[in-house]
């Protein structure tokens, strides 16, 4: 099946239990995923292929034995990610909160990677916010007395019922497994005619749109997702002035003008539409999400960019909603205060561009800017957001090395690493936290692990010293001379591949003097030290 057959399997034909039990993946598992449990995950695992076919995820489970004590004895540190999957009403105790609390940190202990836990029969808050928790609150709710089946307890191996399964195993397929083990999407594309509402604006007119409670619903969840720090934008073959008077005119339009980041309105292909977003938010197309009511367009921007995540709009906007809902990649584990100023970073970069063409040279253009950039080492409290950035970029990083806060946690608490992170502010905007060095000290040189850039601060002629200046910095912290640079060349990093060529393909894999200046006169260099 190709996605958009995946899509309505999913979710137009209510997949039975059946249907999904009869399913066979067609992918490849490229992920290992081990398992903890106290009681059978094995239903789940039955019947989550399609759901994870839909993701793009490959998955290959390791089971542990059944384990009450969860003594964690079989760790596989190479797996992608841990579950736990436990069921708490195995204790007779007064403080399983406790119990379990002492568990993880003996786990994360061992372990630095992505561990998601799935607690039944309790409600458990985990203070390390590392550890990702999966509440089967909603799905209990929801079923009420469907959600346990004692009967079969004995030959299933859980008292969870077979329909509890079934949601688990989509929530698990669709979302968790995505969040833990791949880069969320950055921007959601939406058309508009009978997809925000229903009717054609050029031939209905304002007023004769027919917006349901479903399309209100669906614009209200784009609406969020925009405020979570997901850039929306649109892709529409209408007029711009009868959309942009649409957005004015109907107060009862839940999106508005200032929801946006970049509208592309006219009558060009889609696929002109789509590179062109992604040029302007400077992101891959395999970040970007497009919703279409017209099977004509998604299987022409299937076929033109196979990487473009489509979704495939339907009449009642409550499917599309739900879609939408538990679309792979939009489940947002993470979110710190800097990802809400993305977008207006990137509508500033519009006014970057502007400024540039009307000076003579990039000299007068980068000091036009007023840029300031500053270097911060060690520095904890932003742990958290560089575990972000690095698992969010694609284009611009050395290694894949994608921590989890907790293994950036284990760097910073080692005396053979130092981390420096980057910030930019500019006259226009501040892009807060946009690059991030990591170097180890080995006899007399130093190993710069990983590096990564956000592309929102590409391109404005100062590539160059984000990341020269870095290193500079850290030898000298670090008390050598000599770097090695550490690159893996994957699918999407071109962009840092380039900067490789440019500036440090010396480097890379060999161990040699590093000799740098920052540049005089042209933009302020702020430098954060701890002790």
């Amino acid at each position: 099946m190709n996605k958009i057959e995946l899509q309505n399997f999913i979710f137009s034909s209510n997949a039975t239990r059946r249907k999904l039990l009869e399913y066979e993946s067609e992918l490849s598992k490229k992920y290992n995923v081990q398992v903890f449990r106290n009681h059978s995950f094995e239903l789940v695992e039955h019947t989550i292929s399609a759901y994870l076919d839909y993701a793009g995820i490959g998955v290959n489970f390791e089971y542990s034995g059944y384990d009450d004590s969860f003594s964690f004895s079989e760790v596989d540190i190479s797996a992608d990610a841990i579950i736990v999957w436990v069921d708490a009403k195995r204790y007779n105790t007064d403080n399983f909160s406790g119990f379990l609390k002492g568990r993880l940190e003996q786990l994360r202990a061992m372990y630095s990677k992505s561990i998601l836990l799935v607690p039944y029969g309790c409600d458990y808050k985990s203070e390390d916010n590392s550890i990702v928790v999966f509440s089967l609150d909603d799905i209990k709710n929801e079923l009420g007395d469907k959600f346990t089946d004692e009967r079969v307890a004995s030959v299933t191996g859980t008292s969870l019922s077979n329909v509890a399964m079934l949601k688990i195993s989509k929530e698990l397929g669709l979302r968790y497994i995505p969040a833990i083990l791949k880069p969320s999407l950055k921007a959601v594309v939406v058309d508009f005619d009978n997809t925000l509402y229903k009717g054609v604006l050029g031939e209905d007119g304002i007023d004769g749109l027919e917006i349901t409670e479903g399309h209100k619903k669906l614009q209200q969840h784009l609406k969020e997702l925009s405020k979570k720090g997901i850039f929306l934008c649109a892709a529409s073959k209408n007029e711009a002035e009868d959309v942009e008077k649409l957005l004015e005119k109907r107060s009862d339009f839940e999106l508005k003008r200032e929801d946006f980041t970049k509208m592309c309105v006219s009558w060009q292909a889609k696929s002109d539409s789509i590179k062109e977003i992604s040029e302007y938010l400077n992101i891959g197309i395999d970040s970007i999400l497009m919703i279409d009511d017209n099977i004509g367009e998604v299987n022409a921007l299937a076929f033109a960019y196979p990487e473009l995540k489509l979704i495939h709009a339907k009449d009642d906007a409550n499917e599309t909603c739900e879609v939408l809902d538990n679309y792979p990649g939009l489940l947002l584990l993470n979110t710190t205060a800097e990802s809400s100023i993305r977008k207006d970073d990137v509508i500033a970069n519009e006014k970057r561009r502007l400024l540039k063409s009307s000076v003579e040279n990039k000299e007068d253009y980068i000091r036009s800017l007023q840029i300031k950039l500053t270097y911060d080492f060690d520095n904890k409290e932003k742990l958290k957001r560089i575990s972000e950035l690095a698992n969010k970029t694609n284009q611009f990083i050395f290694n894949y090395k994608r921590y989890s806060q907790q293994e950036i946690e284990n760097i910073y608490a080692s005396d053979d690493y130092m981390i420096v992170s980057i910030s930019l502010q500019d006259c226009l905007s501040d892009s807060g936290l946009i690059a991030v060095c990591v170097g180890k000290k080995t006899d007399d040189y130093i190993s710069l692990e990983e590096c990564f850039m956000s592309c929102r601060a590409l391109g404005r002629g100062i590539d160059d010293v984000i990341i020269m200046g870095a290193i500079k910095l850290l030898t000298e912290r670090l008390g050598v001379q000599k770097v090695k640079v550490l690159f893996k060349e994957g699918e999407r990093n071109t962009p840092a591949k380039n900067y490789i060529d440019s500036y440090l393909s010396e480097y890379v894999d060999d161990i040699k003097e590093f000799k740098y200046d920052f540049p005089k006169d042209l933009i302020t260099i702020d430098i954060i030290e701890r002790s």
